[in-house]
């Protein structure tokens, strides 16, 4: 599937550089036009969030090699989806939708039980949402999660070329919704039809759990539509990010992050 378009390893340098490429340009207009003025200096801010992602990196990059090895194992034993005589585009489309629908029920059970929620409030704790907020996750979370999607992935016959167009695909829409850029409620509303807009993943940030226990999609708006965990309101004045008790200058420095999940 991935000759058809482009190879693997191009596959593999667009899906980081359209990663890099957005980012950028979501901190640019960031500075140019904010939704909400941030109590944390941005310097700061970026650099602690993207701290932690370079600690992730040291997991993703080797993981990702050894599950392009299991995977190209993997359909020679089962080849799932492979096994219907599909177009490999058509493929392609199911096993991302697949994987974004996985990607939906990994993030509300990271939500509803406790030890899960333990890594991810990780991510919630940020005082100023921005575009580095979306790299921002314990390295637990993401060796968790890179551990228990290759199950999946093995079943549906997805090899590592899937992973990276889902990556490709995925990111920026992350790095959109995550964003301080102010756009139009109108482009808001239209976004929102197909993805999670800012709108609706800042109230996925708030401090309130009624809010921030929704909008879990990560590229789709239609799991949270279909599931029921969609919401949204148009006044976001009075909204505030963060949680109570573990969004203080204090909790907010790399080792206190990391070491988190372990207390009390």
């Amino acid at each position: 599937m991935s000759e058809i378009f482009f190879s693997t390893p191009e596959l593999g340098i667009f899906s980081y550089g359209a990663t890099i490429a957005c980012g950028i340009l979501l901190w640019i207009l960031e500075g140019v036009r904010p939704c909400f003025f941030q109590r944390m200096r941005r310097g700061l801010h970026a650099k602690l969030n993207l701290s932690m992602a370079g600690l992730n990196l040291l997991i993703l990059l080797p993981s990702g090699i050894c599950m392009a090895i299991i995977l190209d194992w993997s359909r020679k034993v089962w080849p799932g989806f492979g096994i219907l005589a599909l177009h490999p585009v058509v493929v392609a489309i199911l096993i991302i939708l697949l994987i974004d629908l996985w990607m939906y029920l990994w993030h509300r059970l990271n939500h509803e039980t406790a030890f899960l929620w333990r890594f991810h409030s990780i991510h919630h704790s940020d005082p100023s949402l921005d575009v580095t907020t979306s790299l921002r996750f314990h390295f637990l979370e993401i060796l968790l999660s890179e551990v228990l999607r290759l199950p999946l992935f093995m079943l549906l016959g997805a090899g590592i070329e899937h992973m990276l167009l889902y990556s490709l695909l995925m990111t920026p829409v992350i790095e959109f919704h995550h964003s301080n850029v102010s756009i139009p409620p109108a482009m808001d509303r239209l976004a929102r039809l197909i993805i999670p807009s800012p709108m609706m993943h800042r109230l996925h940030h708030s401090r309130l759990r009624s809010e921030h226990d929704s909008n879990y999609g990560s590229m789709l708006s239609l799991w949270d539509r279909l599931f029921g965990s969609f919401l949204t309101r148009e006044n976001l004045d009075d909204l505030h990010f963060g949680l109570d008790h573990e969004s203080g200058p204090d909790k907010q420095h790399l080792f206190a992050l990391l070491l988190r999940p372990f207390r009390p």
